[in-house]
């Protein structure tokens, strides 16, 4: 199995001294020849016009030997009111998705020129994600998405329940601190180019910090959803209203919300995940570590679980990746100025 960061040369730990976790956590149990994964977001854009054909075809680029080795599938509402039926795809190689982008479904879709006209958008957001600068962390061992869901091996972790446990997760900060690549890259004013109509292709500098959170009450019992949705899920979404607000000060390129739905996209899972991109690892720890609206939304979830004592049916988790450079890009065809990367989009 691939090492932890606290196995490896770390001079020193930052776990507080006499520090003593009082629930258990898991990580997904990494086979030691998993050197990479990939994730590729792809979103179809609409704004009440009917995307059912376009979805359709979405979907058949995911089948055959080489598609995705876990799919899923939400909606979620971009910052100018745009519905995006989201797809979120994950391969276990780098070779394994490279071969996928060249099948003939999935090369034709992109090159259509016939998207650039008409109501709806397309665009996907992929990220080569290296196991040693990635960690997860999950609050039971279901293993039923992602990462997890390829591997489907989990094992405990005591490396958890302290400011820095997870960059402790994460092996390459044992000797990288893995600041941001490009600093100033946020600072710039939001791009004012057109975006409809056009096919724009943009590359984030290296060390932007991704995550995925997770959330599913689908097999919790009623007391403990009813206490979910009415205690914590809304300090959740004040968190990640904070980070869509201010994405500069939060050094932050946004959050999607998205609920999951199955492939057909009529079934509700009772399950949502959130996809966010930040500056770098050291900007989300600043959110999280010392925001009110992140420091609200620990202790929520810490009451939630003390109110249960210690038996909760709610599952919770997230992977957390660094990317090096080159390895996050994004391709938005006809979508709205505020979608994803977008508004850092300055034609360099």
């Amino acid at each position: 199995m691939n090492k932890s960061a606290t196995q490896g040369d770390r001079a020193a730990s930052l776990r507080p001294a006499g520090h003593v976790n009082h629930y258990a956590t898991w990580e997904v149990a990494t086979p030691a020849h998993r050197t990479h994964y990939v994730r590729c977001l792809v979103g179809v854009e609409s704004s009440g016009a009917d995307a059912s054909a376009l979805l359709e075809r979405v979907i058949n680029t995911f089948a055959g030997a080489v598609g995705p080795a876990s799919l899923g599938r939400g909606i979620a509402t971009g910052p100018g009111g745009e519905r995006s039926d989201i797809f979120y795809a994950y391969w276990n190689s780098p070779a394994h998705y490279a071969a996928w982008l060249t099948t003939p479904q999935v090369a034709s879709l992109w090159a259509a020129d016939a998207l650039l006209e008409g109501p709806l958008g397309l665009w996907r957001e992929s990220m080569v994600i290296p196991v040693e600068r990635n960690e997860t962390n999950y609050s039971n061992d279901a293993a039923y998405d992602g990462m997890a869901q390829i591997d489907k091996q989990m094992r405990k972790t005591d490396v958890h329940g302290y400011w820095g446990s997870a960059r402790e997760r994460i092996p390459a900060s044992a000797h990288d601190t893995m600041p941001s690549a490009a600093p100033d890259f946020m600072r710039r004013p939001p791009a004012a180019t057109e975006t409809r109509g056009r096919r724009v292709r943009i590359t984030l500098p290296g060390n932007t910090c991704v995550i995925r959170s997770f959330q599913d009450w689908s097999q919790a019992q009623a007391a403990e959803v009813d206490w979910y949705l009415g205690n914590v899920e809304p300090v959740l979404r004040v968190g990640l209203d904070y980070l869509n607000d201010n994405r500069t000060e939060a050094r932050c390129y946004g959050m999607r919300y998205i609920r999951e739905y199955d492939m057909s996209g009529a079934v509700d899972l009772n399950r949502t995940s959130t996809f966010g991109y930040f500056e770098s690892l050291q900007t989300l720890e600043r959110w999280t570590h010392t925001h009110p609206t992140h420091l609200n939304i620990f202790q929520a979830a810490i009451s939630m679980v003390q109110r249960f004592q210690g038996e909760v049916a709610v599952k919770l988790g997230h992977e957390v990746s660094v990317l090096p450079e080159g390895m996050l890009s994004a391709e938005y065809i006809n979508c709205a100025r505020s979608t994803g990367f977008l508004p850092w989009s300055h034609g360099d």
